[in-house]
């Protein structure tokens, strides 16, 4: 299980360095199998404002871009206005948009993952000089898009107050500054209380005999906007095995891609970005280890959504693209009609 080390001095103080933390979580809470500094990964990552973007004249495919960086690389060769120069292939790549520019003798932070790091340098694309290249979310290992580039939204919410301007550092900005403790799953199947980031939280502040302190939000009784017009019937028919089971609906939703510090967030705890609605769910089931899930509400047959024990023989087909069957001993998500998804386990496929 990876466990962000941002994300636990929210909740409590930990005022040891990286090893002692690890030697008293390998003590007393769980063997740790690998400890990541993101931080080192995202080092030399810059935020850039893109100030023009010319068609190369050798290529039909490249911009030739001048990059704002306020400065703040001193060895990169300039323009007579402080602009430094990189070409790009990229389709979004325009004037006026702030992106991610990874500078000469930097390394590509995906490549991390590789054999072989891949580092960066000053070199000639068709005959003109590129200073290091600007990235895109697969590059900078926080999506699989490798269209365009990463753009960032001036407009959207962030988790810190760093001013998004020319040069600032993009894990400062975005949270990547952060060491992931990855402990081993088999530690965690006894206590179900750690499944997720506020739990583990919590046992670290208890292994340092620290104040562990709830969010807000975790305590408070959420509120919804109106559902008004989409008839619901939840039922549940799994007895002592399904102690609660709970649903809401909510309309006029939007699917799309996810805010970006939300994308990096999940990426963090060690999950996959797919759309907001599905990653928001993940999200809080990473945070607290309740199992959340989206529906949706127009292939719900009925207008019935429930748990009950699976009959012998019923058919379903998994997200894995795997079709089982079913016995007494299951539980599923049904509708109307039959089931949805394989409680604890995933979700079906439609």
């Amino acid at each position: 299980m990876r466990v962000s080390l941002n994300t636990v001095k929210q909740y409590t103080s930990v005022d040891v360095s990286v090893d002692e933390l690890v030697a008293k979580i390998n003590g007393q809470l769980g063997g740790v199998e690998e400890v990541v500094d993101l931080g080192k990964r995202y080092k030399d990552a810059l935020i850039v404002k893109i100030v023009r973007a010319e068609q190369h004249a050798n290529a039909d495919r490249l911009q030739v871009c001048k990059i704002d960086d306020g400065g703040a690389r001193q060895d990169v060769e300039r323009d007579e206005n402080g602009l430094v120069q990189v070409v790009c292939g990229a389709p979004n790549a325009r004037e006026g948009i702030f992106v991610v520019w990874l500078p000469p003798k930097s390394t590509v932070p995906t490549s991390f993952d590789e054999k072989e790091l891949f580092v960066l340098e000053a070199r000639e694309l068709r005959g003109v000089m590129s200073n290091g290249m600007l990235a895109s979310a697969k590059e900078l290992s926080i999506g699989d898009s490798h269209d365009g580039i990463l753009e960032i939204d001036l407009t959207e919410w962030k988790p810190t107050d760093i001013e998004i301007k020319p040069g600032a550092s993009f894990a400062s900005a975005y949270g990547l500054d952060d060491t992931i403790i990855d402990i081993e799953n088999k530690m965690f199947t006894h206590r179900p209380d750690c499944f997720g980031q506020l739990g583990v939280a919590r046992e670290i502040a208890g292994i340092q005999h620290r104040q562990f302190v709830s969010p807000d939000w975790y305590k408070n009784v959420p509120s919804f906007d109106t559902g008004e017009g989409l008839r619901l019937e939840v039922f549940n028919e799994a007895g002592e095995k399904v102690p609660r089971f709970m649903a809401v609906t909510i309309k006029n939703v939007t699917v799309k891609p996810s805010p970006l510090w939300l994308q990096i967030e999940l990426v963090r705890l060690g999950g996959k970005p797919i759309n907001n609605v599905v990653d928001v769910t993940n999200y809080v089931m990473l945070l607290t280890a309740q199992p959340t899930h989206a529906y949706d509400y127009d292939k719900l047959r009925g207008g019935i959504l429930g748990a009950r024990q699976a009959h012998a023989g019923e058919m379903l087909k998994l997200l894995n693209g795997k079709t089982y069957e079913l016995d007494g001993l299951d539980i599923v998500i049904v509708d109307g009609e039959g089931p949805v998804g394989r409680a604890g386990s995933m979700g079906g496929v439609e």
